[in-house]
C-alpha cells in the first residue's frame, strides 16, 4: 500500500466517524482501528489452553487424595501456562480485532520486507508467505513496542468483542510480568 492510498483509508476511516476509542494509537506512531473480534472464537482460543492441574498426594493424616498447589513444578507449570495462554489470547484479539490504518513515515510496513530480515536474525519460525503471520509478527515486532501499546489493543478489543476484561488479560500477563503465579 503506498502513501496516497494510506491517505485514502485514513480518510475513509475518519469519515466514518469511529468513535475515538476505536481508535488505537501506538508508541511507534502506527494507528490501528479495534473492532469487534468473534467473542466465540476468542473463547475457543483461550479454551485451548487450559490451565493445568495441581499434583495430588496421599494425605496419611486425612487419608485421602488432595491436591497441592504449592508444588514447585506445578508453580512453574502455570507459570508456563499464562505465558502461552496470554500470546495466544493477545495473537487472536491482534488477529481478529484490529485493522491497519496508518503507518508513519520511516516504518516499514507489514508487506514490506526489511523488517522480515531484522527478524530472521531472531532465529525464529517465520511464515512470511501468509498474509495473516505477516501482519501479526509485524504488530508485534514493529508497531507496539511501548510498554502500554499491547494493553491498550487488549482494551480496545476485548471491550468491543464483549469479551470480560478479566478474560482477556493478555497483556497485563505478557511474559516479563511480576504477577504473582497462583
Amino acid at each position: 500500500m503506498n502513501d496516497d492510498e494510506v491517505m485514502k483509508v485514513v480518510s475513509a476511516v475518519e469519515e466514518a466517524n469511529l468513535p475515538e476509542d476505536n481508535i488505537i494509537k501506538l508508541s511507534t506512531g502506527v494507528v490501528l482501528k479495534g473492532r469487534q473480534a468473534n467473542p466465540l472464537i476468542l473463547m475457543q482460543v483461550m479454551a485451548a489452553f487450559p490451565r493445568p492441574k495441581p499434583p495430588v498426594w496421599k494425605s496419611p493424616t486425612m487419608g485421602r487424595e488432595m491436591e497441592n498447589p504449592d508444588d514447585p513444578d506445578y508453580i512453574e507449570r502455570v507459570r508456563d501456562w499464562k505465558v502461552i495462554s496470554s500470546v495466544a489470547t493477545l495473537n487472536a484479539l491482534i488477529l481478529l480485532g484490529t485493522e491497519l490504518v496508518k503507518v508513519p513515515k520511516g516504518t516499514p510496513k507489514h508487506t514490506d520486507d526489511e523488517w522480515l530480515e531484522e527478524y530472521s536474525l531472531l532465529g525464529i519460525q517465520m511464515h512470511p508467505e501468509s498474509k495473516s503471520w505477516r501482519y501479526l509478527t509485524w504488530v508485534m515486532f514493529k508497531a507496539s513496542v511501548g510498554n502500554d501499546d499491547l494493553g491498550v489493543i487488549q482494551k480496545v478489543v476485548g471491550r468491543l468483542s464483549g469479551v470480560p476484561e478479566k478474560d482477556v488479560r493478555a497483556a497485563e500477563e505478557f511474559p516479563g510480568s511480576n504477577k504473582d503465579t497462583g
